[in-house]
Parts: structure tokens; sequence; C-alpha cells
């Protein structure tokens, strides 16, 4: 089956939906399938990253004018192009495809439906905003996501919930031999994003230092965020308590070392509690509030706002070291870590590929 993947990173972006696209495409990859991916080459994207992991990317056409979205849900100036031109361009350049994935905020059912017709080919969405589609499959891995929300879509197969969460195969092994017991030191792990575009991760710190007993924390923030070398020399001045790591490749084991997570509740979300990692949700996207909003419902996490780092992160650390225990068996309970697994044999199936 080939199948091509229609995915961009960038400043704006961020680099979630690529991640997550490369997960699902390294499982299809070694369940036998042609994958390719078609990306734009914006300012931090990962299409040098996308092709070290051994993808073909087919290049889309750059724009004469780069466009600069004007708030985190400016969806369309993610795309930087119109869905026409878009639609055409990855036809013309993909000539055939047997599956196409889209995971884009700035693509919408014209795209799909133009795709499609033209390709004749099965189309798979993975989402999380509840928009109208155009889809043979879509995959939705928000908590709590029913397929009846997706209504209008049908008829397609709807993955909901956290049993698609796409996880690294990593994070389920790992988490067959974590015992989640109080620990007797905590340590901290922020992850912001790779971006990080409100320089949350530095804010957070900031917070954390006014405390009169230092936590270990440890920072992950890439080169490609406009605050890197911020966050790095605060790091190298608090190195007593503070280590940065730009990147790592194997996420689950770099978290398995934690006992407590702050970050922006992005994709990362269902990773932390795949490893039974309570969190300090910190949504710096709009479309992160219903994520945050659910894994606080399951007294799983625990939600502050981007403006009020400096008054409720201290409260809310220690309420999540107080009952740590709960907030843990609570995030442990929300995600097994086989999404992948899972979506992987339903597009199979749906493929009818046995």
């Amino acid at each position: 089956m080939k199948v091509v993947v229609r995915v961009d990173a960038s400043q704006h972006i961020g680099s979630g939906h690529v991640m997550r696209c490369l997960v699902l495409a390294q499982a299809l990859k070694l369940a036998g399938h042609n994958v390719i991916f078609a990306t734009r080459e914006q300012v931090s994207n990962l299409n040098a990253f996308i092709h070290n992991k051994g993808f073909k990317l087919i290049d889309l056409v750059k724009p004469k004018t780069w466009r600069t979205p004007t708030n985190t849900a400016d969806y369309s100036a993610w795309l930087q192009v119109s869905e026409h031109q878009d639609s055409q361009d990855f036809i013309s350049k993909v000539g055939s495809a047997d599956l196409v994935i889209v995971d884009h905020y700035g693509i919408n059912k014209f795209w799909h439906e133009q795709v499609k017709s033209k390709l004749d080919c099965a189309l798979m969405v993975i989402d999380d905003l509840v928009r109208d589609h155009s889809a043979t499959i879509l995959l939705d891995q928000t908590l709590n996501r029913q397929p009846s929300e997706y209504k209008s879509t049908h008829p397609c197969t709807v993955l909901s919930g956290t049993d698609y969460a796409l996880l690294k195969p990593g994070f389920s092994e790992i988490r067959k031999y974590l015992k989640k017991q109080i620990p007797q030191e905590h340590e901290i792990l922020i992850t912001m994003g790779g971006i990080d575009m409100p320089n949350s991760s530095l804010k957070v710190l900031k917070a954390l230092s006014k405390e009169t007993k230092k936590i270990p924390t440890t920072v992950l923030l890439s080169q490609r965020s406009p605050n890197y070398s911020q966050v790095k020399e605060f790091a190298a001045i608090h190195a007593s308590w503070v280590k940065h790591i730009e990147f790592v490749d194997d996420m689950a084991e770099l978290m398995s070392k934690f006992s407590i997570a702050i970050g922006a509740p992005g994709s990362t979300s269902w990773e932390r509690a795949c490893l039974g990692i309570p969190s300090i949700l910190v949504p710096i996207a709009q479309n992160q509030n219903m994520i945050a909003t659910e894994l606080e419902k399951a007294h799983a996490a625990i939600l502050i706002n981007l403006n009020d780092i400096d008054s409720e992160l201290p409260l809310a650390l220690n309420r999540l070291i107080t009952d740590w225990q709960t907030y843990s068996n609570n995030s442990f309970a929300l995600c097994d870590g086989r999404g992948c697994e899972r979506a992987v044999n339903k597009i199979e199936e749906v493929m009818g590929i046995c």
C-alpha cells in the first residue's frame, strides 16, 4: 500500500503533528507499507528529521509571500497558500496513492474532496478540533472524545479517545515494568513543546526558582525555538538544580526518570499519562484547552493559565506532591500506549488488507 502523509512543522505550527505522524508512519512501514511525506519547507521545519528517519519527502510549493498567523487559531495561515493551490500541488507531485493521511489544521473538507477525487484514494484525517471532514478514517486521540461528535463526517470509521493515542512502542514497553510509587525525592520535567513561542519554559523556571527548596528540574527545548538561548542561559546560571536538554529521540526512557511533569497539553499528554506521571498543564494554544480540561476532570493533572504561572504554579506543585499517588494512578489508567498498534490494525482492516 502506498501511503502519503500531508503534514507540516513550523515556528507557528510546532512539531507535534509531525512527531505523531512519524510514529504512525514508522508502524505502517514496519507492517510493509510504502510511506512518503509531503511537506512545505517553513521556518523551524522538521524535514531533515523526517528524512533522517528514512522517509522520502515531497517538497510542496513555497508561497511568494509568507503569512504570519494573527493568533494561535489562525489555521489558514499555517498552510501559507490556499487550499486549492495546496491540493493541486499535492495531486500533481504525488501522482498516485492508496491512502493519504492528513494532519493539518489548515486543511479542510475542500482539500479532502479534491484529493480523493483526483487520486481515487482513501483518506485518513488525524484531528482534534471536531471539524467537518470528507474522510474514510478519522483519528482523534483526545481523552473522552466520542465518535458521535464527528457525525457530520459519516460515513467513515472514527477512531476516538486515548485507546488510539499515537505513541512510540517504547512507552508501552516501559510501562510494563513501572512501579508507580511515591518517590523519596521528586524530579521535574518541563516539556512545553519543541518551539514554545510564548517562552513558557522560562516562565516556569523563574517561578520554580523562587521556591525555597529547589526540586531537580530538566527542561527540554530545541534549538528550533526562538527562546532557546534564554532558556539555555538560565539553565547554565542555575546548574545546581536545572538541566537543559535540546533533543532526545527516546522520550519514553527520558520521561520514565521523572515523577512530575510541567508541560503544554499536546500529544505529550498521552505519553505522560501512559507512564503515570502527574502533570501541571499550561495551555499555550487554543486547540490545547479541551485536552487540559479533560485531564483535570480525570484528576490526572492540574491546569493553570499561562498568565498565572507566577501565582498559581507553587500552589499547584504543592497540591500535586501532596496527592501524588492519586494523580499518578489516575494518569496511568488513561492510556496504555498501544494506540498506534490499534490504529494500524484498523487502517489495514478498512483498506481490505489482511
